[in-house]
């Protein structure tokens, strides 16, 4: 493990003598933030949905199924024990001892929100989801189930997810047209 990640995870994570606020914001971003999204996401729908919207939807579709299984694939390569399992910081969700590394979470959040980062038109929607993003994964890291280094690199695997699934789009939107 890398000591760095260990000491950022002690000092974000909440302790038992946090705030009951922290504790509670935390557990709701980290659990509940899908909620916040789907209400940015209808919000923009019913206030602009138009054909701009359409590539960049299918493209955080796509990186979202992509950085998914990614990240499956690379958290059965590499089966990192979650902090509570090394015995750091506390846990203040149900336990989940499934692999640490990736976090999926990061990497939903970050592929969707870089796939309307990468959209011309919808940069302000990706902006604001990336603030989600980074939100659910300090979230994560405060209610003590993963790591900094697993936030980053599932924020790094959702956006090159989401370069990819353009790059797809991109390519099958030329042949369509």
């Amino acid at each position: 493990m890398i000591a760095a990640d260990q000491k950022l995870f002690l000092l974000l994570n909440a302790d038992a003598g946090a705030h009951a606020w922290v504790v509670d914001a935390g557990h709701f971003m980290a659990v509940h933030a899908h909620w916040l999204l789907l209400l940015l996401l209808a919000g923009l729908a019913l206030h602009r949905w138009r054909q701009q919207l359409l590539r960049p939807t299918l493209a955080a579709l796509l990186a979202i199924a992509l950085g998914s299984l990614a990240c499956e694939l690379i958290g059965e390569i590499w089966d990192r024990p979650r902090p509570v399992e090394h015995g750091l910081g506390y846990q203040h969700l149900d336990p989940s001892f499934g692999p640490s590394f990736p976090s999926s979470h990061a990497t939903v959040y970050a592929a969707l929100a870089f796939s309307f980062l990468l959209a011309a038109s919808c940069r302000a929607v990706g902006f604001a989801l990336l603030v989600l993003a980074v939100l659910v994964g300090v979230a994560r890291v405060v209610v003590g189930v993963h790591f900094p280094l697993d936030i980053a690199a599932g924020m790094a695997l959702g956006g090159l997810a989401a370069v990819a699934a353009h790059a797809l789009v991109a390519r099958f939107w030329k042949r369509s047209a």
